[in-house]
């Protein structure tokens, strides 16, 4: 039991005990700690103190305090009360000044592609679409047709509808008694089975002889309204 005991004193004695070494570490390091409480200690008395001129700041504020006890100025030499200018109406608004475009109307089923470009919203590509969609049609017999044009929207077609017209004179008629089946299946308004209709009718009677008999004939009333303006018997 007693040698345990004097065994853990030795052991807590090595352990306490600094060798050379490390005396010497804990000095310097005690030395440092030293030198930098004295440090802060005098550096407030080592650091030189700038004064700040308040003096301009003093005269500034004079000045204004004088001012703030003049008399009000808002009234003239002559004692008349000073009067704002009169307030804008607000319910004017301002409108920038835009030169009036000279009116144009163009014929649209025999303008050329320079003639559709000077309509605002028209370029090159959608003057040439309007012409080869009226070569396919025969011509336009509405200015709402252009509707039916690739890429137009009511926006476009609202900024051009006052300054076209479409001369019904113009529009090529298909000879509904004589045109063959590949002649009525290219016109955009008719499909296969129109056409179709069209031709084995013509078989069976010779030829159709009215607006009426057309009707009957397509049977879809859509379709009619649409192709009448095109046929001729």
């Amino acid at each position: 039991m007693r040698s345990a005991m004097h065994e853990l004193i030795g052991q807590i004695k090595s352990f306490l005990t600094f060798n050379y070494a490390e005396r010497r570490g804990i000095v310097v390091l005690t030395l440092l700690i030293i030198m930098v409480e004295v440090t802060n200690a005098f550096l407030p008395y080592m650091i030189k103190k700038e004064s700040i001129d308040i003096s301009s700041f003093e005269e500034e504020l004079a000045l204004f305090e004088i001012a703030l006890r003049q008399p009000d100025t808002l009234k003239s030499d002559e004692g008349k009360s000073f009067k704002p200018k009169k307030k804008q109406n607000p319910d004017y608004t301002y409108k920038k000044a835009v030169p009036s475009r000279p009116p144009v109307i163009v014929e649209i089923n025999t303008a050329d592609s320079a003639a559709l470009v000077s309509l605002y919203g028209i370029g090159a590509v959608f003057a040439d679409r309007i012409i080869k969609y009226r070569g396919l049609l025969g011509g336009f017999y509405s200015t709402e047709q252009l509707l039916e044009v690739y890429g137009m929207d009511t926006i476009r077609y609202d900024q051009i509808k006052d300054h076209i017209r479409a001369d019904t004179g113009h529009v090529n008629k298909i000879p509904v008694n004589e045109a063959g089946f590949k002649t009525l299946l290219r016109h955009p308004y008719l499909d296969y089975e129109t056409v179709k209709a069209i031709v084995n009718y013509r078989q069976y009677t010779d030829s159709i002889p009215n607006m009426d008999i057309l009707r009957k004939v397509i049977a879809y009333d859509p379709i009619f309204e649409k192709i009448r303006g095109y046929i001729e018997f």
